[in-house]
């Protein structure tokens, strides 16, 4: 785990929500481009249906070396795409909830959650359904899981080719996103301590 390490190099993401959000295709993304980029990283999920509402969850482990156990076992970061999710969170060093849906952040977590508009910028994009690449961006930018070309050719390779531009600009967008809008400068250095150095 990143927290208690000297040697920075690797991050386990959990992402929680429901059928439909995306949830398994942008695990599926941060992972190609972390191999494009020449890391390591494995992916474990469960699905949900979009139609019975039921949970989605994805589990990714990126890191400058060889992984030996796929699972991921201490989460750095936990993400929270429903008020569900994130009443039932998981232990993790760090948290993201998607601020429309966040009505209340449980008391023991609310030092170290960070609140993002996920939604609110991915229909500046011009499709709510883009809120995952957004928060593959928030998560590049915070944590350093691959280069952006890396996760453009992941885009690239992953999407139908009408798909590209407006998911590619929705990545871009989380990853300039100015997270100091809507947290504590405190809340952003403890991200930090989970990012990525090689």
């Amino acid at each position: 785990m990143p927290m208690n390490s000297t040697n920075n190099c690797d991050i386990n993401i959990m992402i929680r929500g429901i059928g439909g959000q995306g949830v398994k295709l942008v695990g599926t993304i941060i992972g190609q481009a972390a191999l494009y980029d020449k890391r390591h990283a494995v992916q474990s999920m469960k699905y949900g249906s979009a139609i019975t509402g039921g949970e989605t969850r994805s589990e990714i482990k990126v890191s400058t070396k060889k992984i030996i156990y796929p699972r991921v076992t201490d989460i750095d970061v936990y993400v929270a795409l429903t008020q569900d999710d994130l009443d039932k969170y998981f232990e993790s060093v760090v948290y993201i909830a998607a601020k429309e849906v966040a009505e209340r952040i449980p008391e023991a977590i609310k030092d170290k959650t960070l609140m993002v508009p996920l939604m609110t910028i991915a229909e500046q994009v011009g499709n709510i359904r883009a809120a995952n690449l957004v928060l593959a961006g928030i998560l590049n930018q915070l944590f350093d899981l691959a280069s952006e070309e890396a996760f453009i050719k992941a885009i690239e390779y992953l999407l139908p080719i009408k798909h590209h531009e407006l998911n590619i600009k929705a990545f871009k967008m989380g990853e300039k996103y100015d997270l100091s809008q809507d947290n504590d400068s405190s809340i952003l250095e403890q991200a930090d301590i989970c990012r990525i150095e090689e």
